[in-house]
């Protein structure tokens, strides 16, 4: 009866992740503690919980909780972790939780992505395609200062422009289709090549809240076009 109880009011903090497993990808640490699945509270043993995600046919979104701070992410799978059970009693915040402060099943969710090197600005990466990356992808090469590829591109469509316009014409749409098609791939390459790494994968309706959301991670982070507060320097 007592295990039952406790079955039913406890959460799943994660104690290990398994290397190139889902939960690696998407980020998340071991002390994590999941919440809540597309809205409903999860509090059941990791065995229903990896049955379940095994079986979803579509992405999900999945609430967890780390640091203090409650964050959503989408699932396509099982996540590969060892979790044990917890009760709300060990973290203060699971006590007083209504998880439609954290989540809403009504709103579009995006993905996005935060990277950091130390010493400069942090960059937020929305992973949902641009259409200007199709449209004009020497313009999205200068919204996203991707310089040296801005370059070279220029360069490219000069060349092909002075041996023949109709040549240039045909560069031009091959190139729209690489870039759109390929743009979040792109963005994460000259990421990493200029020694920026992924610190953070999580959910959120807008740029703006992504921001925050980021800012409650860390309170020394801020961005290029921040919505934020800029961060107060310590004498």
């Amino acid at each position: 009866m007592n295990e039952e109880i406790v079955t039913e009011k406890s959460f799943l903090q994660i104690k290990s992740i398994r290397t190139s497993s889902n939960a690696f990808m998407m980020k998340l640490k071991e002390g994590d503690v999941i919440i809540a699945l597309d809205g409903e509270m999860v509090h059941k043993s990791y065995e229903e919980l990896s049955k379940e995600l095994s079986g979803i046919k579509e992405k999900k979104v999945i609430t967890l909780f780390r640091d203090g701070v409650f964050f959503n992410t989408f699932i396509y799978g099982s996540l590969g972790v060892i979790c044990e059970s917890i009760t709300p009693e060990k973290i203060p915040e699971l006590e007083i939780l209504n998880i439609n402060e954290h989540f809403d099943k009504d709103e579009f969710y995006f993905l996005f992505e935060i990277y950091k090197k130390p010493g400069k600005f942090a960059i937020l990466l929305n992973t949902i395609p641009s259409v200007l990356a199709s449209i004009a992808p020497p313009l999205w090469m200068l919204q996203n200062r991707l310089w040296n590829l801005f370059l070279f591109t220029m360069v490219f469509y000069i060349m092909l422009f002075i041996i023949s316009p109709w040549l240039f014409f045909i560069g031009w749409i091959l190139k729209s289709w690489y870039v759109g098609n390929s743009q979040i791939e792109l963005l994460r390459f000259f990421y990493r090549l200029n020694n920026y790494r992924l610190s953070l994968s999580f959910c959120a309706r807008t740029d703006k809240e992504a921001q925050e959301i980021a800012r409650k991670f860390d309170e020394k982070i801020d961005f290029h076009f921040s919505y934020l507060e800029p961060v107060l320097i310590e004498d």
